[in-house]
């Protein structure tokens, strides 16, 4: 009659344990650059959404009110982290480094008029996207792009 465990086996269900453990919390490491990638991509679709039917009217005859900012987004790490907490949304900090690989234009501002169509900077239509605009994002050696399609403002995430 055994009323006890064996050493061997206590070291063994340590073992298994400590095994399991290992799995466990490798599966939950933050996602960092996955959850920001999402993040910028959600802000952009609102910018978008925020333009639809937002009509730029012409006050002075030169074109129209391009000075509003009602769907336009700076793709910039300040910027989005600026934007989500001034809405008292939530206190949200990127941790990716964001580089503008293609694209018209200089800068990474991008506006999104009545009909959704993104524009570079302002709402001009010589400011209209023509190519396809790649912003590419890094953390921890690994790359995530979000692609803005000219004329559709539709946007893709790619490895």
């Amino acid at each position: 009659m055994r009323k006890a465990f064996t050493l061997i086996e206590l070291i063994f269900v340590l073992v298994i344990i400590g095994v399991m453990a290992g799995v466990g919390f490798s599966s939950f490491k933050p996602k960092h650059l996955i959850n920001d990638v999402n993040f910028i991509q959600a802000k952009i679709v609102e910018a978008q959404f925020m333009g639809l039917g937002y009509q730029h009217i012409d006050f002075d005859g030169n074109g129209g009110d391009y000075n509003s900012t009602n769907g336009c987004i700076n793709i910039t790490k300040d910027s989005l982290e600026e934007n989500a907490t001034q809405k008292n949304q939530l206190n949200y900090k990127l941790h990716v480094t964001i580089v503008k690989e293609q694209g018209d234009g200089t800068d990474n501002t991008i506006c999104f008029d009545a009909k959704g169509r993104p524009h570079h900077t302002d709402f001009t239509t010589a400011n209209l996207l023509t190519q396809q605009t790649v912003f590419s994002f890094t953390y921890d050696e690994q790359e995530r792009n979000i692609t803005i399609e000219p004329i559709t403002g539709y946007t893709i995430i790619s490895y």
